[in-house]
């Protein structure tokens, strides 16, 4: 039986979360150790004892997806744990993909999900390009904290997998080996390669290797610049993912291969992005974001809901950009970046759940499970705790980027 949710309004309270609105708005609420601990407890009890993998749906009133791990939601727990200083559990995550060979046509390693029970491909058998970047981005950035330089090596040979196995068109790489992966493109799934390979030629020495990385991040950041607002190659319907993470990869990522190299007028650019976000995916009267825009929602017939991951997204992004525009003397729009962060963060905070083991997320803030897209899948409701949404608060709460930092050391 499903243990029903109950919301952590009087413990966010008690913790001082949602009783600032001074000044010092952002920093209390991205500051408040209880918050990172609560959501880092419920990942160290979720782990299971035998794989080391995590539900990411553990409550999930469909008992089979209960059991289900989706690589991206372990790459991404991995890390979150390691930030958190649990090194050991992290390392535990990763260890089932540490263990792995490279993609196959049997699609049995580096698959996008698995049974926690036995570490068996489970629910979409498939190889996907976006979680598998994921997965490298995690190992390198364990391997930086450790000085594993093997995890290291491992993420950039699956990185050098996608550039050697799946299909590109125009610098852009598709989705995955199978149809209709294999001919479609995600903007997302590009930038977060893109981001990856920034990753990994940041650890590779110069030389064949790293030029060879350092031409794909161009190939792939070309292809970008002519689908910046599409959600793939030819597909223009407006997705909140892909308006993040062309920020999430961070400024430099920009000045380095994008159009634009000067700072002052990236800026320009960055302002101009950020208030077309805004426009098309906040939810009116909230601080929350969709998947789409009204238009698409519209056309599905529901009511615009709260994507929380992608709400936190959205804060990690800006607070990802607000060092930039304080350096470049805009104090004021670097000001207004934190605070619509922190308030964000804080509408988040409000769905929270008490698990029993620590404080978790929900997917969405909406009461019954909705469509996202015309053509997309269903997002489950606020009763249901979700990794994604759990994660996604966690870097939120202490303003790490996986894209653009580091993993803190102890003695930093």
């Amino acid at each position: 039986m499903v243990k029903p949710a109950r919301p952590l309004v009087a413990f966010f309270f008690a913790s001082g979360l949602l009783a600032c609105r001074s000044t010092a708005f952002a920093q209390t609420l991205f500051g408040t150790p209880a918050t990172a601990r609560g959501l880092a407890a419920f990942l160290a009890a979720m782990q299971h004892p035998t794989t080391g993998l995590l539900g990411s749906f553990p409550r999930s009133r469909d008992a089979a997806f209960q059991r289900v791990a989706f690589t991206y939601d372990m790459a991404v727990s991995a890390l979150v744990l390691a930030h958190h200083g649990d090194v050991q559990a992290s390392s535990r995550v990763l260890d089932a993909y540490r263990q792995m060979s490279l993609p196959g046509a049997d699609l049995l390693t580096f698959n996008t999900a698995y049974d926690i029970n036995t570490a068996r491909p489970a629910w979409e058998y498939h190889v996907h390009a976006g979680p598998l970047c994921w997965v490298a981005i995690a190992l390198i950035r364990s391997g930086e904290l450790t000085d594993q330089p093997e995890d290291i090596e491992k993420g950039a040979q699956l990185l050098e997998w996608v550039r050697g196995h799946l299909n590109h068109f125009k610098g852009g790489v598709v989705m995955g080996l199978e149809d209709p992966w294999a001919y479609t493109m995600s903007v997302e799934n590009n930038w977060v390669y893109y981001a990856a390979l920034r990753v990994a030629m940041s650890r590779l020495q110069e030389g064949p290797r790293r030029e060879a990385f350092a031409e794909e991040a161009r190939g792939v950041r070309a292809w970008l610049e002519r689908n910046i607002r599409n959600r793939g190659e030819g597909d223009a319907v407006k997705a909140l993912d892909v308006y993040t993470h062309a920020l999430l990869v961070g400024p430099e990522a920009h000045l380095d291969n994008g159009p634009i190299h000067d700072p002052e007028r990236l800026a320009g650019w960055a302002r101009d992005w950020i208030r077309e976000l805004d426009e098309l995916f906040q939810v009116p009267g909230t601080a929350r974001y969709d998947y789409t825009d009204a238009h698409e929602a519209r056309l599905i017939g529901r009511e615009r809901a709260g994507w929380l991951e992608g709400t936190e997204q959205v804060a990690v992004a800006y607070l990802t950009w607000a060092p930039f525009f304080e350096a470049q003397g805009d104090t004021q729009f670097a000001q207004h970046l934190r605070e619509q962060a922190a308030r964000a963060h804080e509408e988040v905070l409000l769905f929270a759940i008490d698990d029993g083991h620590g404080v978790a997320l929900p997917n969405t803030d909406a009461p019954q499970p909705f469509q996202t897209f015309m053509d997309g899948w269903m997002a489950q409701s606020k009763n249901e705790p979700a990794l994604n949404g759990t994660n996604w608060a966690y870097l939120a709460a202490v303003g790490y980027n996986p894209l653009t930092m580091k993993l803190p050391k102890s003695d930093d």
